[in-house]
């Protein structure tokens, strides 16, 4: 809306400052006292398979949860304030769908905040099938408005659409579902993703897409000065779920999409392994042996059977990202964009 206006007296880099500033300190001054609405982490409870309900979080204090659904809105209002947002077909072939990927963003934070605040928590099917959904209409929208040439070690490859559509699906449900299990303990998924943003920012084209996630890693470190142990607040399914989703894209927009492999090894690694292990579980449905002395998500083997003190995990895997990053940033200063 602002962007007009801002534009020929700020210039583009300055907008951007302006925005993550701005976004750093609403965030900052929304989290000291989180709307009363907002739900707790404690008195939760899930069905066990005889039909008991259990109680989850037994032990907790009851923190504030679902303060993602405060971060996503910060962050879309201002980008739709100061970016060059149009709803309009044309342009968009030079932005690749930026303002249908926000609200599909907002529809992802609301299906985490309606699991937040549910009083049973949703089941995997029904949160699986829903980020199915999300996951094509998302995929289906990149390649209605860019192209789907992409680059791996220096060399330019033409995927089908169809084609893309599919790993474009697999890798945004992936990205979801292994962030969401890396929200686990404190200062953890805040951390690694404000890194992976900047990350994508520094090392790839800069683009509105890439832009937006240097404004999400600031409000990332606004939520940080409140998550870090001892938290006091959870952005919940609402928070982490967009993060997940947002990452996939910013892969999928830098014409880099396996950089995913590398820049989200530490998602990967800490909750991706545990979901295989579910999957061939599932698919198998008998006693899975891969990993079986290794308690995943990976946080909770540190934190639980080896003793790791909170602040400890969430440095560990915020430098595992640091240096992920410097890794792609050599790969593509050595084989160019």
């Amino acid at each position: 809306m602002l962007y007009g206006i801002l534009s020929d007296k700020l210039g583009e880099n300055k907008i951007i400052v302006l925005t993550a500033v701005a976004a750093f300190i609403l965030t900052f001054i929304l989290l000291a006292r989180p709307f009363g609405f907002l739900p707790r982490d404690g008195g939760k409870f899930v069905t066990d398979k005889d039909g008991n309900k259990i109680e989850v979080n037994k032990g907790s204090s009851g923190k504030v949860t679902g303060v993602g659904l405060l971060m996503v809105i910060v962050w879309l209002l201002l980008i739709f304030l100061l970016f060059p947002v149009n709803f309009t077909m044309e342009g968009h072939a030079e932005s690749g769908g930026f303002a249908f990927f926000l609200c599909l963003s907002f529809l992802m934070m609301m299906m985490g905040y309606l699991d937040d605040v549910a009083r049973a928590p949703w089941g995997e099917l029904i949160k699986g099938m829903l980020d199915l959904v999300l996951a094509v209409t998302a995929s289906v929208t990149f390649v209605l408005f860019n192209s789907t040439d992409v680059v791996f070690f220096g060399n330019e490859f033409h995927i089908p659409k169809v084609l893309y559509v599919v790993l474009a699906t697999a890798l945004i449900w992936a990205s979801i579902n292994v962030t969401n299990c890396s929200d686990g303990v404190d200062g953890l998924c805040g951390s690694v993703s404000a890194i992976e943003f900047v990350g994508y920012a520094y090392i790839f084209k800069r683009t509105y897409f890439s832009a937006a996630g240097l404004v999400f890693a600031f409000i990332l470190v606004a939520y940080l000065a409140y998550n870090w142990n001892p938290s006091k607040v959870l952005m919940g399914d609402a928070g982490s779920r967009t993060i997940g989703f947002w990452m996939a894209i910013l892969a999928m927009m830098s014409g880099h999409p396996f950089s995913f492999l590398l820049m989200s090894l530490v998602f990967i690694f800490d909750g991706g392994l545990g979901l295989l292990r579910l999957v061939l579980l599932r698919l198998t449905k008998s006693k899975v042996t891969f990993l079986k002395n290794v308690r995943f998500p990976f946080h909770d083997q540190l934190r639980k059977n080896m003793g790791w003190k909170v602040p400890y995990i969430a440095l560990f895997f915020a430098g595992l990202e640091i240096i992920f990053v410097v890794i792609m940033t050599l790969i593509i200063k050595q084989f160019g964009l």
